[in-house]
Formats: structure tokens, C-alpha cells, sequence
């Protein structure tokens, strides 16, 4: 047995009392429609069957962003053929700079799963109002800003009607949360090895 799935297995012994504090059910009413690197539009009807995994930040975030959407790739490598049912998506809290080919190359770093997504301003404020997150452009000076933002996740499930965020947190426990929220869907499970591990 690995560590990382005996981990899991204490991760999901924990998970009711970590989702006291830190998750919420929300109930979506209207689907979203961003734009992809390519300038394509996108809605959760472009990926069918799918629970999508959000996270909204921007590519000049200095380290929060990197870490959760390390935690985010590590945590799908984690639940192992169940990735299979997930798709990570990234979207940008900093519209007017985050697009096209710097867009592309940020998350490609991270992993080819992971695909970018971004809009006007508007598009962006409806998705991450949707999902309870939280942003504001802080200015430095001359130019210079950053972008304070949620740092939760996302899990929208396939029918696009609801959706559970969570906290960042260390990849076993995220997870932990993605085999919670499948299993609960009635997605099977049965050839993730030793998943007794997992619960």
C-alpha cells in the first residue's frame, strides 16, 4: 500500500469535521461561458459527464496561485484512473492581461490537463460570484497591482446545477474531498486500486 493512499484514507476519516469549516454546497442557476486561450468560448457543455475542478487566480500571483494549482494537479495524480472523470480548470481573475499564449504556457506548466480559461470582465465577475469567490485588483503604485483573491475551490458537478468549494488544502485531503464528492455523484470507483484505502 502507498503512503499517499493510506493518507487518504486518514484524510477521509477527517473529512467531516474539515467540512464544517471549510465547505459549502452552492446551487448554480445559470451556466458559465468564458473564453479559452484560443478565443473559443467555453461552457461547462464542453465537457460532458465531467465534474469540473475551478480555481480562479492570475499568472503574475506570486505564490498562492502556483501552490493551489500544484495541490490541484497532485491531488488529480493522487485519485489515480478516477481523474479520468475530472477536468481542472484555471480561471483568471485578471482578464485584461491573462489571454492567448501567455495564458496557455501558465498552465501548460503546470500540467496538459489543465486548461486556462478567461472573458471580459463581466463574464469573469458572473463565474466567480456564482461560486463564491471573492476578488480585488489592488494598486501598488505606477502600474503595479496585484489581485486579491478567494483561495477555495470549486467541484462543479456534471449536470452544471451545483457545485461544493473547499479550502486549499494539502493534496491528500483535496483528494480525499474529490473521492467524497464522486462517490456521493454514484460515479464508480471500482478500478481505483485498494480503494478501501480511500475511505
Amino acid at each position: 500500500m502507498r503512503i499517499s493512499q493510506i493518507a487518504i484514507g486518514l484524510a477521509l476519516a477527517l473529512l467531516p469535521r474539515l467540512a464544517a469549516a471549510a465547505d459549502g454546497e452552492i446551487a448554480l442557476d445559470h451556466p458559465f461561458s468564458l473564453v479559452d486561450a484560443d478565443g473559443k468560448t467555453v461552457t461547462e457543455k464542453d465537457f460532458p459527464g465531467k465534474f469540473l475542478l475551478v480555481y480562479f487566480g492570475y499568472i503574475h500571483c506570486a505564490d498562492q496561485c502556483p501552490t493551489a494549482l500544484t495541490t490541484m494537479v497532485e491531488a488529480l495524480d493522487e485519485i489515480g484512473p478516477a481523474a479520468r472523470y475530472v477536468q481542472p480548470l484555471f480561471i483568471t481573475v485578471d482578464p485584461e492581461h491573462d489571454r492567448g499564449l501567455a495564458l496557455r504556457r501558465f498552465t501548460a506548466a503546470f500540467d496538459p490537463r489543465l486548461i486556462g480559461l478567461t472573458g471580459t470582465p463581466d463574464q469573469i465577475a458572473d463565474a466567480a460570484a456564482s461560486l463564491g469567490v471573492k476578488y480585488e485588483k489592488v494598486l501598488l503604485g505606477n502600474e503595479d497591482y496585484v489581485v486579491d483573491h478567494s483561495s477555495t475551490m470549486a467541484l462543479v458537478d456534471p449536470s452544471g446545477s451545483k457545485a461544493t468549494s473547499f479550502k486549499i488544502a494539502e493534496p491528500h485531503l483535496v483528494a480525499a474531498k474529490l473521492f467524497e464528492v464522486l462517490g456521493r455523484a454514484g460515479v464508480s470507483l471500482a478500478d481505483v486500486d485498494n480503494l478501501g484505502a480511500y475511505r
